[in-house]
């Protein structure tokens, strides 16, 4: 029978089915918690190896609103009382095409659906207030939605679901307006819902189209970032990156945008996904957002944000969302936040206002900074490191060990107060030390630790005594010994900090302690410089330029530290710095408990914890100077921030060819 399809159950699944609609009838399931159901009832192993994640209704609509459903609706609101307009619009909508190409259960095309019958009521119903009609045959059909997915039995759901939702649509038709010439059965025929590798398949032979056409593709495709992919995963990734010389890393997802990209080239479609937030941050920009924009330019955009649903085991990961058109496409885009948008003239890939400008890795700061490094490394399978209980053992049975001993700190140590030592020698103090046991059984051990490791590790096997790297901290020792200065200062910025603080902590030491390489370290550093990089200024720039681990930031000295953009400073405006700086590093001695304890979470999604009051004043009165520095008037948020910081980056960048 031309125009519809049959769908086959077993015996079961019909008695299942039967006996379900007999208990809630099909018009109130919610296709939402349909949608949490496929979670529970399909393997873990099938979905979660996928990074897949389930999308409740509200995240639904900030994908559609922008990427489609608001034009609509304001096309719609503009032709009331025009039928000729009114027509049209039917006509527009009638035409326009729909693809989720990870499309799990179906949820993103039955919420597309239920909303496109529901405009198409709304037109009909102010037809009909203009030629007293009451005829009213809807011509929004469900050959108009198509999907891509993996899993047999999600595919299977989604064309389910949609007969659910004609239904469903079916009989809000008829509560508003009676009698109607559409009914559920038999069942319309549904676009092509595909089962297959959505990064193996030709989007356009499922869902062919012209230039002309209005298609949308829309969902929330797999995420997985790149360390957790899988061999086939790599080399799906490679059947679509062919151009990307550095696929093994970017994540998962990023094969649908590039995929997507191909697909609306020279043409009228659009696609808006929902993304893990990492794309838009550290090396993967980079890697893969110049190819995006060589051929799309991004339209909307919700910067990162908390992802929930009502799906089992909630996934509670941070989003962004992206919407993509033409790269021909004029006129203004929009960036939206929890509660307003923006209007701007373009987004960079950072997702703030801003032009194309991609951050790429600089071995020297842009700004001429001294150079930051790694800390200290022993590779001694802890056998240089000494707790304090260790060290006053050894204090007690040999004389002078002290000279051989330093502080140790690396990031935990100094956000957290801890301490630990460790034993720092050359080969004339192990001469003078390695005649007693407990020093030398430690470094035979570590000897043993290094031969039986990869190259490196054994080239230093016969200095058994000494750090892994120590060089760095060596060279400025001896700056430091053959200069005036009365005192080094080291300035230590932890390589792993987190990302709920609205500061970074950093912190001074003196020659005298060591900084790990759990760390990163500027020796011989000015004082100025720590009021910087302790700045909102310098946040803004570590939130959208570096990676992140997990919820945690990573900080990098090639891609954030080296194209950090800092102005010329007065000696004036330098001197404000460090008076303040040296306010706040006050107040964190006078205020007590650990760096962690201060700073605390204020920006933690549960639990939060705020900042010491007295430290956070100390703060907002470093960023007031700092900012000048930058821009005389006041910065309205951090994404003005980020804007004037991506120009300094191009223009400075630019500027030393």
């Amino acid at each position: 029978m031309s125009g519809y399809t049959f769908v086959v159950f077993s015996k079961k699944s019909r008695n299942l089915i039967i006996e379900a609609g007999e208990l809630i009838g099909w018009d109130k399931v919610n296709p939402d918690i349909l949608g949490s159901m496929l979670q529970a009832v399909a393997s873990e192993d099938k979905r979660s190896h996928l990074g897949m994640h389930y999308t409740s209704v509200p995240n639904i609509m900030k994908v559609i609103n922008p990427l489609f459903l608001d034009d609509l609706h304001k096309e719609f609101e503009k032709a009331k009382g025009n039928e000729t307009k009114l027509n049209n619009l039917l006509e527009r909508m009638r035409k326009m095409k729909f693809m989720d190409p990870a499309c799990g259960s179906g949820n993103f095309l039955i919420i597309t659906y239920k909303e496109f019958r529901r405009l198409e009521m709304d037109i009909f119903e102010e037809l009909g207030k203009i030629n007293n009609s009451t005829m009213y045959v809807p011509t929004i059909d469900l050959g108009q939605f198509y999907g891509i997915e993996i899993e047999n039995f999600a595919v299977d759901v989604t064309r389910l679901s949609l007969y659910i939702a004609d239904h469903q649509m079916n009989l809000e038709l008829k509560r508003r307006y009676g009698d109607v010439l559409r009914e559920t059965l038999p069942l319309h025929k549904v676009g092509d819902i595909r089962c297959g590798n959505a990064l193996r398949l030709d989007w356009n032979e499922v869902l062919p189209h012209e230039k002309d056409d209005e298609v949308y593709l829309f969902g929330n495709p797999p995420y997985l970032g790149y360390s957790l992919q899988s061999k086939e995963q790599k080399e799906d990734l490679k059947y679509v990156c062919d151009s990307i010389l550095n696929y093994r890393r970017i994540d998962y997802i990023s094969g649908w945008f590039l995929k997507a990209t191909y697909y609306i080239n020279n043409s009228e479609a659009k696609y808006a996904f929902v993304t893990t937030n990492s794309i838009n941050q550290g090396e993967q920009v980079a890697n893969l957002w110049p190819n995006l924009l060589s051929k799309s330019q991004i339209i909307f955009a919700y910067p990162s944000f908390k992802w929930s649903n009502n799906a089992k085991n909630n996934a509670g990961v941070i989003v962004s969302i992206i919407g993509m058109g033409s790269i021909q496409e004029i006129g203004q885009k929009t960036l939206f936040y929890e509660k307003m948008y923006r209007k701007v003239n373009s987004i960079s890939p950072y997702l703030a206002e801003g032009d194309n400008t991609v951050v790429v890795k600089k071995n020297k700061s842009i700004s001429n900074l001294p150079r930051i490094t790694n800390g200290s490394r022993p590779v001694d399978n802890g056998n240089l490191i000494l707790n304090y209980e260790e060290l006053i053992q050894l204090r007690n049975q040999i004389p002078n060990v002290d000279s051989i001993v330093k502080k140790m700190v690396g990031s935990r140590e100094f956000l957290h107060n801890e301490n630990r030592y460790a034993l720092w020698m050359d080969e004339n103090d192990y001469l003078k030390f390695g005649k007693y046991s407990q020093i030398k059984e430690r470094v035979e051990k570590v000897r043993e630790f290094r031969l039986k490791n990869g190259k490196s590790a054994r080239s230093v096997a016969e200095v058994p005594w000494a750090f892994f790297l120590r060089k760095e901290y060596n060279n400025n020792i001896d700056i430091y010994n053959n200069s005036n200065s009365k005192e080094m200062l080291n300035i230590l910025v932890p390589r792993v900090s987190s990302g709920t603080r609205l500061y970074m902590p950093v912190g001074i030491f003196n020659e005298n302690t060591l900084i790990s390489d759990s760390a990163m370290v500027i020796y011989n550093a000015p004082f100025w410089l720590v009021g910087i990089l302790s700045s909102t200024m310098h946040m803004a720039w570590l939130r959208a330029i570096g990676g992140k681990l997990k919820s945690d930031f990573r900080y990098s000295a090639v891609l954030v530290y080296n194209t950090f953009p800092v102005p010329e400073l007065s000696t004036r405006r330098k001197n404000e710095i460090e008076e303040l700086i040296g306010n706040i590093l006050d107040i964190r001695e006078e205020e007590g408990g650990t760096l962690a304890e201060l700073y605390g979470s204020p920006l933690a999604a549960k639990n939060p914890k705020p900042m010491n009051p007295r430290l956070l004043e100390a703060h907002k009165e470093l960023d007031k100077v700092v900012d000048r520095a930058y821009k005389s008037t006041d910065f309205k948020d951090d994404n003005e921030r980020l804007a004037l910081l991506l120009n300094m980056y191009s223009e400075m960048v630019n500027k030393k060819g």
